[in-house]
């Protein structure tokens, strides 16, 4: 319970970094638990559609599952708008990955917290869509 706890507050924090960059967001509560594929988070501004899956790890690994980045991955195209990660890293702030950058294991992508700071993307790039 405190792990789902810890992940719904870190996609609230990111709603609202998203809301105060200017664009309108919404949160889908229980989005793994639906048949349909839907993201974490759709933020959207002036016709640009970003759907996020949210990870809130303390970890030096993270591992989505390949139907979880498939899922991000076909809602993304359907809407035509970009499919992004978004690692949650306590005391180091928010990393945005493509699903390219991360390993794909057969069962899982997976990236390193060091991969993930080399790579990832920090908030204000993905918001402003500087990358």
């Amino acid at each position: 319970m405190v792990y789902h706890r810890k992940g719904a507050n870190a996609e609230r924090e990111l709603m609202h970094l998203f809301f105060n960059k200017g664009f309108s967001v919404v949160r889908i509560a229980g989005s793994g638990t639906s048949p349909l594929p839907a993201p974490d988070i759709i933020a959207i501004r002036n016709g640009r559609i970003v759907a996020v899956e949210c990870k809130a790890r303390k970890s030096k690994n993270l591992a989505i599952t390949v139907g979880q980045i498939g899922e991000l991955t076909e809602w993304a195209e359907k809407a035509g708008g970009e499919a992004w990660v978004a690692w949650k890293v306590p005391r180091k702030g928010w990393f945005f990955l493509k699903s390219e950058q991360m390993k794909n294991t057969g069962k899982f992508f997976t990236i390193s917290l060091k991969n993930a700071m080399e790579k990832g993307l920090l908030f204000e790039f993905v918001a402003e869509g500087s990358f």
